[in-house]
């Protein structure tokens, strides 16, 4: 049977609570023995720091383009027929470059989804 160490950690304050501090003692030193040789962060991913910035750098982009041209927006975006496709594509281009962005940063930040 393999005792994690929430179980070992367990068994030494029952022992600790039951009077045998000596045993509590020798349980705790074995656990901070065998976890001396790990390492406390296992190594990872590197860190996307270049695709954050193209990324941030391209919605930046995108909407200081989309602000500054608003009234051509804007006629553009109402002509009807199938010119819908115009605001559905800016939607999607928008949603894809800023989601991309936030992910990166995200991950470049350490915070990860749990698996």
């Amino acid at each position: 049977m393999n005792l994690t160490t929430f179980d070992k950690n367990m068994s030494a304050i029952a022992f600790a609570e039951a009077g045998e501090g000596d045993t509590a003692r020798q349980i705790l030193s074995e656990s901070a023995k065998k976890q001396a040789g790990k390492s406390p962060v296992p190594a990872g991913r590197p860190k996307p720091y270049s695709k954050t910035i193209i990324f941030g750098m391209l919605s930046i982009s995108a909407y200081v383009l989309l602000f500054t041209n608003e009234k051509l927006v804007t006629e553009i975006f109402t002509m009807g027929g199938w010119r819908w496709v115009y605001p559905v594509g800016a939607a999607f281009f928008f949603s894809f470059i800023h989601g991309a962005f936030a992910s990166n940063l995200l991950s470049t930040l350490g915070l990860e989804a749990k698996k």
